[in-house]
């Protein structure tokens, strides 16, 4: 069964990456194609949270993890990609 608290997270996690890619698409901050990748990880985690409280809850316990550490690998990328960039 799912819990209410994941519900809401999803639900303000979907208006947050909503706003965030309206801000990419009108160029109002800069195109960092990593960072927005690992906030939709952190999206498909949120749903795979709440799914697997209706049907296989091994399986989308491992998705969501897994996108979990693809997030944090993605957000390192960025990081890196920002670090080397502002360097020179």
């Amino acid at each position: 069964m799912y819990q209410l608290s994941e519900v809401l997270n999803l639900i303000f996690d979907s208006i947050g990456l909503l706003i965030l890619i309206r801000l990419f698409w009108l160029g109002l901050i800069p195109n960092y194609k990593f960072l927005l990748l690992g906030f939709l990880c952190i999206w498909f985690s949120n749903i795979f949270t709440v799914v697997e409280g209706y049907c296989f809850p091994d399986l989308f316990n491992l998705l969501e993890h897994s996108f979990y550490f693809f997030s944090s690998v993605f957000f390192l990328i960025s990081v890196k990609k920002e670090i080397l960039v502002s360097a020179h």
